[in-house]
């Protein structure tokens, strides 16, 4: 208790205390700083800096500084010159005024540290305009009231003439500089820490922008202007305030690319030093006035040119870094991506890269939306984190997981990360969700310049983790297979997209018999040629179509082109087969309805086959599918019956015209009693719905006896009759 009342009481003599102490302090520093010259028996003011240390103590203390002034005050009165009193107390005047103006433009962000683009306007145009001018003014009226009783040896007798002007700019000057310099001051006084704040800002950009040859460079030719125009040799041109031209651009170069906090000290210093030695380089003679004006303005222009540069080159420095934070963070997890992956894996090319991937957040992100991966991604990398190492991060992933950058794991590691992978367990909506997590890994050293690449293949890799069980090595035997079926698939995407566009599918069609004498039919078979003319296999290239989404079309071009035969031949009947993703295709009817009626053939001429998925769902579209077709007139196939989890009560419900049934059940139909079974089964509850069966894969004579004798009324295999082109056909 004791302990806290005495930190308490501290800190408490410490607010106020420093407040108290400094302005006398600070005032006496600036007086001993600020510079003057006499000019015919009058002394002029070149560079003052005792307003600017008034407004920085209020700028940084507020009103805790004022018992400092009225301390100040009380020692000016009794210890100085009625002059000084004057004077002190119009400078107190002006800093009250133009800091309160400056507090209610800036509002509560007034005391922040300078060099900030958001309040630069405003400092100049109150702590450093509005100041100089209401401290001139003030100092006049004074002057004016109290002419008569106390003689001034600093003539205000005009306010507009050319004293007043250099006063005015020596004013202006002292606070555009001294007050930043003296905030500075007093803050690392007020928290010592802060020092370590400006260093690393000024040590961060200088860093960045200068190298040391440039700096030395730099420091040379600053130096030698200085010593040229701070000693009393003015027979050559360099020693005189044309090397205070010259010295502009150097210091405006330091501005941009060494920084506002490195300059403005700087700057500061080497304009005392150059205030103190002001005879030095303008000669007092007949154009001395004219002179002092000139470089009196000059030297203002150029110190708001520097203020001005070296914001804004501070302001662009940290946009710059804000748009580089952004381009290498997810904005929705704050995580580092993929770019910033890119970066660190070239940086350090030996390290490892890990995908962590959660197949099943796609289902919950579509319920809970967006944020909810986000979340969950962000959990389970807090929660990842706790066993990475210093030099180890984790970064986000576009698709439904986690990249983690490691530093030579052994497998142990890579064991434990992929435990508590799957072991991470999620709190949504008072619920405990834990999901199923595949690891896959790569060295990243042949991927530093594509990592997109190495990520895509890693989601193949830890597809399989999530089968095997364990952290799974792209760069293992297995890789290769996993290489060549993502090359194969991008070239089968390639081709299909290009087959379709040039209309360049191959249609086959394959008999389908009847055993009671009926016409046949065929089933139209799709064919696709790779770039050398060789088939690709239905099977390699249709799951391809599917995910890429252009099986609809592909089925809509098989039945146009169908169509289109069947218009000069009209008494020839196919079946077409039909995707998934078609029959839930709402629109898919009312296209198959114009291309009827656009070619003419009759609707009981085609069979669509649908497979028993598809058939027997519970999906409203696809129930309206079928029924919709049977309404046109078409007749529908289930396919591949007995492959899926149907039962003969669910094929109660479909209505269907044909059934055909999957291939595996009849090849082993004369050597398996229990598919010979089921065939006939499913034969018998097809005769009690009116549908005929069609039986699949009929490859040789025996076969086709046994479907005889079970009265299957269609058969289909290469013992029937293999696939011709369609065209040779009709």
């Amino acid at each position: 208790m004791d302990s806290t009342t005495s930190n308490s009481a501290a800190r408490t003599n410490k607010r106020w205390g420093l407040p108290l102490i400094l302005p006398c302090l600070l005032y006496l520093l600036a007086q001993l700083l600020s510079s003057q010259r006499v000019f015919e028996g009058h002394i002029l003011v070149v560079y003052d800096l005792k307003l600017a240390a008034l407004t920085a103590l209020l700028v940084l203390f507020g009103y805790r500084v004022f018992p400092g002034f009225i301390l100040l005050a009380a020692y000016t009165l009794l210890l100085r010159p009625q002059a000084e009193v004057n004077e002190l107390l119009c400078y107190l005047a002006a800093s009250l005024i133009s800091t309160y103006l400056y507090r209610l433009s800036a509002g509560w962000r007034s005391s922040a540290s300078f060099g900030r683009i958001q309040l630069t306007s405003k400092r100049i145009v109150w702590l450093c305009g509005c100041n100089a001018v209401l401290s001139i003014i003030f100092c006049e009226v004074v002057c004016w009231l109290m002419y008569h009783r106390t003689p001034s040896t600093i003539r205000y007798s005009d306010l507009f003439s050319a004293e007043t002007l250099v006063r005015l700019q020596g004013i202006m000057n002292g606070c555009a500089t001294g007050i930043p310099l003296f905030y500075t001051v007093l803050r690392i006084i007020d928290r010592p820490k802060y020092w370590f704040t400006c260093a690393r800002a000024m040590k961060a950009q200088f860093s960045a922008n200068v190298s040391l040859l440039q700096f030395t460079v730099w420091s040379a030719l600053v130096i030698g202007l200085m010593v040229c125009l701070n000693i009393s040799y003015q027979s050559n041109i360099l020693f005189t305030f044309y090397s205070l031209i010259l010295i502009f651009p150097l210091m405006l170069w330091s501005a941009v690319r060494i920084g506002y906090v490195f300059t403005s000290p700087v700057w500061t210093v080497m304009m005392i030093v150059l205030a103190k030695n002001n005879e030095n380089y303008i000669a007092l003679n007949d154009d001395f006035m004219l002179h002092q004006v000139l470089v009196s303005t000059v030297i203002f222009i150029f110190t708001l040119t520097l203020v001005i540069m070296g914001v804004l080159a501070r302001f662009n420095t940290l946009r710059f870094e804000q748009l580089l934070h952004m381009g290498l963070t997810d904005p929705m997890t704050n995580m580092p991506n993929l770019r910033a992956l890119k970066a660190d894996i070239k940086a350090s090319p030996n390290s490892t890269v890990c995908l962590i991937q959660v197949p099943e957040m796609e289902l919950f992100s579509r319920r809970y939306g967006l944020h909810f991966r986000a979340r969950y991604q962000k959990k389970l990398a807090e929660h990842l984190g706790a066993t990475l190492n210093a030099d180890e991060k984790v970064y986000y992933h576009a698709g439904f997981g986690l990249l983690l950058k490691l530093e030579q794991p052994s497998w142990g590691r890579l064991s434990i990360l992929y435990g508590a992978a799957n072991t991470f367990r999620y709190s949504h909506n008072n619920q405990q969700l834990g999901f199923r997590s595949g690891l896959g890994y790569c060295r990243a050293t042949q991927f530093c310049n594509d990592v997109y690449s190495l990520t895509g293949k890693l989601g193949i890799v830890s597809g399989l983790s999530l089968v095997n069980g364990k952290p799974e090595n792209l760069e293992a035997q297995s890789s290769r297979i996993i290489e060549s079926y993502i090359v194969g698939r991008t070239d089968i995407r390639t081709v299909l997209q290009k087959t379709l566009d040039n209309d360049a599918f191959v249609l086959m069609a394959q008999p389908i018999v009847s055993t009671r004498g009926e016409e046949r039919y065929h089933e139209i078979l799709l064919r696709m040629l790779d770039e050398e003319g060789r088939f690709i296999p239905p099977d390699r290239f249709l799951p391809v179509a599917t995910e890429a989404g252009l099986a609809p079309d592909i089925d809509l071009w098989v039945i146009r082109n169908t169509l289109k035969t069947m218009q000069q031949h009209p008494e020839r009947s196919f079946s077409i087969n039909l995707a998934p993703v078609t029959v839930c295709r709402g629109s898919f009817v009312h296209h198959v309805q114009l291309l009827l009626t656009e070619f003419g053939v009759n609707p009981q001429r085609i069979i669509f086959e649908i497979t028993e998925a598809d058939a027997l769902s519970d999906t409203e579209q696809s129930q309206n599918t079928v029924r919709s077709l049977k309404s046109l007139g078409c007749r529908v196939a289930i396919d591949d019956f007995g492959t899926g989890f149907s039962s003969h009560a669910r094929l109660r419900d479909v209505s269907a015209d044909i059934l055909k049934i999957d291939g595996s059940f009849i090849r082993e139909i004369t050597e398996s009693e229990v598919s010979h079974y089921i065939v006939e089964s499913f034969c018998h509850v097809a005769k009690m719905k009116n549908m005929q069966v069609v039986a699949e894969y009929v490859e040789n004579e025996k076969i086709q006896r046994c479907l005889e004798r079970m009265n299957v009324d269609w058969l289909q295999g290469y013992h029937i009759g293999k696939p011709v082109p369609l065209l040779s056909l009709v």
